[in-house]
């Protein structure tokens, strides 16, 4: 069996799932607002009279950002990984999504009910058991 050579090495996966998360939370909600959603938003209190912070919406995604999370989408499911391998890569990407310090290893301890350090070795030994397989 030939290695795909687009996948050069496991920080390119790395990287690549990382993108495809935030570029998940840049797509369109699934439920489109229904009646009334021209309206902004706002905030509902006697002292909200034009005090309150503004906060800009993510920007869209770009096609090529679209492209790369298909590719990443059809890595996992392809691949024949487990599903515990999957769910946590996933979660890594989205816990590190729009984050400097990267993925928060403790908080996804503490949802599987693990120490933070067997978290992470848990993902390199899943993105490593991805790269042998393409």
């Amino acid at each position: 069996m030939k290695r795909d050579t687009r996948y050069k090495s496991m920080v390119f996966l790395d990287d690549l799932f990382m993108e495809a998360a935030e570029t998940e939370r840049k797509l369109p909600p699934a439920i489109k607002k229904q009646k009334m959603a021209s309206w902004p938003e706002y905030v509902k209190s006697w002292q909200s009279y034009g005090w309150t912070e503004f906060a800009p919406s993510l920007p869209k995604a770009t096609p090529q950002q679209i492209t790369r999370f298909e590719q990443a989408i059809d890595l996992l499911n392809d691949t024949g990984m487990p599903k515990e391998d999957k769910q946590l890569i996933w979660a890594t990407a989205h816990s590190a999504a729009f984050r400097d310090r990267g993925p928060s290893w403790a908080k996804i301890g503490r949802k599987m009910r693990l120490d933070a350090r067997t978290v992470k070795k848990r993902y390199v030994d899943a993105l490593l058991r991805l790269y042998y397989k393409l």
